[in-house]
């Protein structure tokens, strides 16, 4: 049970489909009581899209939801999202030390544990909801599954997240036959998932692209966010 004063805490990390690049719409800008997010600046405000202003045309992804539906299974209590995704960074990135290579300054990992370790003065992590892959897939990276072992060991080792579920989500299905070789990141996402303790892998059977072919529609993405939670769910009571 969590302690109704302090936030329940939910990371949302990895690249521009956990950040989200959905088109934002009025019901994404409502307001919903109880579900905060920090921001660059480490305030807290309200959680509305883009919850990560990763880039000027950050949009709708999958933490919202996940974050409404977590608030909605735990009354009284107040839910914290933890934005740290950064759009287009491979594996590398998130280790530590790691930068873009689209910016040096950006410095995913490092920065994420930086703005949890600020968030962490108001709560404690329920969840890390982590979704990246598409620029290893495009990369062909053969390491992925060791890079990823290597990043969520690194989370654990870094923050207090001892029996905190880590949720991977897998590739659109989208991405099959063109220039990202999806099936062997996917397979070792799953992998990874299989073998790592509270860890889990969220299918995105079915889920439809905005029409780049490499981002989650707005719809997508809000789907997204209920699988995670109910992945969420199956790992939480699956200990108790």
């Amino acid at each position: 049970m969590f302690d109704n004063k302090k936030l329940m805490l939910v990371l949302l990390a990895g690249q521009s489909n956990m950040a989200g690049r959905g088109e934002i719409e009025p019901e994404d800008r409502e307001e919903i009581p109880g579900l905060l997010m920090i921001n660059r600046n480490f305030e807290w405000v309200p959680a509305v899209e883009p919850v990560t202003a990763d880039r000027s045309f950050a949009g709708v992804g999958p933490g919202r939801t996940f974050g409404r539906l977590l608030l909605e299974a735990n009354p009284g209590c107040t839910v914290g999202l933890v934005p740290t995704a950064v759009g287009g960074t491979p594996i590398s990135a998130w280790k530590r030390g790691g930068s873009s290579p689209w910016d040096p300054r950006e410095r995913p990992y490092d920065q994420a544990i930086e703005r949890a370790t600020a968030a962490l003065q108001r709560g404690v992590f329920a969840a890390v909801l982590w979704h990246q892959g598409e620029t290893d897939a495009k990369l062909k990276n053969r390491r992925y599954a060791e890079d990823l072992k290597e990043v969520i060991r690194n989370f654990r080792a870094d923050l207090p997240l001892a029996g905190v579920p880590f949720l991977c989500g897998g590739l659109g299905e989208y991405l099959t036959g063109g220039q990202y070789d999806f099936p062997s990141i996917d397979a070792d996402i799953k992998t990874v998932a299989a073998e790592l303790p509270e860890l889990g892998y969220v299918s995105v059977a079915g889920l439809t692209d905005k029409g780049d072919n490499l981002h989650f529609s707005s719809a997508s993405a809000r789907e997204l966010g209920r699988r995670y939670f109910a992945e969420y769910q199956r790992l939480v009571n699956r200990v108790r």
